[in-house]
């Protein structure tokens, strides 16, 4: 019976440790913003909101390939100790731009 309780304390102690390290990929919550891509790693929003870019193969690309375009991205906030909005970017698309005259 003891050994019963035992591995019972064991697996709830695992299953918590696991638990804690996934939780932030499990609470991230997908969002949707539109701005324009600068060369500092950033997207900013029509209404000056700044979204830093996290490095990874599409926040790169994304970045790399459209500087001063105006892009939709789908992704995932997180807030750095300073405040700052993260962005990791899952799919984007760049958005047409018609003349205007």
């Amino acid at each position: 019976m003891k050994r019963k309780k035992r591995f019972f304390a064991v697996s709830v102690m695992a299953f918590l440790i696991v638990s804690m390290f996934l939780s932030t990929n499990v609470l991230a919550e997908e969002i949707t913003i539109k701005g324009e891509v600068n060369d500092n790693y950033q997207i900013v929003t029509e209404d000056g909101q700044i979204y830093e870019v996290a490095g990874n193969d599409k926040g790169d690309e994304m970045v790399l390939n459209n500087v001063g375009k105006i892009v939709t991205i789908t992704g995932t906030i997180e807030e750095s100790d300073e405040g700052n909005k993260i962005v990791t970017v899952i799919s984007y698309e760049v958005e047409d731009v018609e003349d205007v005259e």
